[in-house]
C-alpha cells in the first residue's frame, strides 16, 4: 500500500495565502461593483394629453425619476392625482416628495395644474417647491400665490398652524438650469408660435440621456441636444388632424410638429427610442405610429398615462 507524499508545509501555506488573496480580491471587486451601480433612471408619464378633455389622458406632465428623486416637467390638469397613482409603483412620486419642477412654456394646458402642485402637497406636509421655467414663470407664481392668499392665511394663522408655504420660482435662460450629483438639466429654446420663449429640456443622469421637446414646431435645437440621446420625448400631430379654429393649417405649422416632420427629426437625431406624447385624441394611436414609421425605422412608442420607460 502506497501513500501520497505529504506536501511541504511551505507549499501548503502558499496555497492558503493565494486562496485568501483571490477571495479577498473577488469580494473587493463585488463590493466595488455594488457601489458603482448607477441608479436606474425612469421616465414616468403622468399626463400625455392635450387641451382636449380626456378620461384616459390627463394634462401634459412627465416625471424623470433618478436617485430616489422625481423631477417634474410641466403640470397639466390632474397632475397631483396622477402622481399619487404612480407613487404606488414609484415611491419618489408621492406628491409631498415632488420638490423640483420645470415648465416648458406657459400655455394653460401645461400649467393649469400649478395651483394643485403648489397647494395640495403643502397641505399634506411638503415644505418647499422649486420651479424653473421660461420668462413669466416668476410672475405666474406670484399671481397664483396671491389668488390663494386667503387660503394661505387661514392655514398658517388659523387652527391648522400650517408651516410657511415656500415656493422658489426662477425664470431661466437657455443653458444649464439645474444640476446636482445625480442629474444635469439643460434648457434650450424651441419655436412655439408666438410665445417669446419656450423650452425643451435635456436630462443627463448617470445612466440615461433624455430630451423632452415640449410643444414645438420642427426644431434644430431638439436635434442638436439629442445627438446622441437615449430617449427623445416629442409631440406629434397627424397631417390629417383638424381642430376647431379659423386657420388650423397656419396655426399647426407654427406651433406643432407633424408625424412626417418628427420622422425627419428622428432620422437626424438618431435617439435610442422616440416616445410620442401630448396626444390630442383626434387621430388613432396606430395611425400616428404608422405615419412616423413610414420614414423612420428606429424604435418608436406612443405614451399613455402612467407608462414607465
Amino acid at each position: 500500500m502506497t501513500r501520497p507524499m505529504p506536501k511541504p508545509k511551505s507549499t501548503m501555506a502558499s496555497i492558503a495565502v493565494a486562496l485568501a488573496l483571490v477571495l479577498a480580491c473577488a469580494w473587493h471587486g463585488v463590493s466595488r461593483a455594488q457601489t458603482k451601480v448607477a441608479p436606474k433612471t425612469q421616465i414616468v408619464f403622468l399626463g400625455t394629453g392635450s387641451p382636449r378633455p380626456s378620461t384616459d389622458r390627463f394634462g401634459p406632465a412627465t416625471a424623470i425619476v433618478v436617485g430616489g428623486r422625481a423631477f417634474l416637467v410641466d403640470f397639466g390638469a390632474g397632475v397631483v392625482r396622477r402622481a399619487a397613482a404612480a407613487a404606488q409603483r414609484t415611491p419618489a412620486l408621492e406628491p409631498t416628495k415632488i420638490t423640483t419642477a420645470f415648465i416648458t412654456h406657459l400655455h394653460s394646458d401645461h400649467t393649469v395644474g400649478y395651483p394643485d402642485l403648489i397647494f395640495t402637497p403643502w397641505v399634506m406636509g411638503r415644505t418647499e417647491l422649486t420651479v424653473y421655467g421660461p420668462e413669466g414663470t416668476e410672475e405666474m407664481t406670484k399671481h397664483v400665490l396671491e389668488a390663494w392668499r386667503r387660503d394661505i392665511e387661514i392655514r398658517t394663522q388659523g387652527l391648522e398652524h400650517r408651516g410657511a408655504l415656500v415656493i422658489h420660482a426662477h425664470d431661466v435662460a437657455p443653458g444649464v438650469a439645474y444640476k446636482d450629483d445625480q442629474v444635469k438639466v439643460t434648457a434650450f429654446r424651441v419655436p412655439h408660435g408666438q410665445w417669446p420663449q419656450a423650452f425643451g429640456y435635456r436630462f443627463d443622469t448617470p445612466d440615461r440621456s433624455i430630451v423632452i421637446s415640449g410643444d414645438t414646431s420642427p426644431s434644430e435645437g431638439v436635434i442638436a441636444h439629442c445627438q446622441p440621446c437615449d430617449v427623445l420625448i416629442h409631440e406629434a400631430i397627424s397631417p390629417t388632424a383638424k381642430a376647431p379654429m379659423p386657420d388650423w393649417p397656419a396655426y399647426s405649422a407654427h406651433y406643432h410638429t407633424t408625424t412626417e416632420q418628427l420622422a425627419d427629426i428622428a432620422n437626424h437625431a438618431k435617439p435610442g427610442l422616440v416616445v410620442i406624447y401630448h396626444i390630442s385624441g383626434r387621430t388613432p394611436d396606430e395611425q400616428l405610429l404608422a405615419e412616423v414609421q413610414k420614414n423612420y425605422h428606429g424604435k418608436v412608442a406612443i405614451a399613455h398615462d402612467l407608462d414607465v420607460y
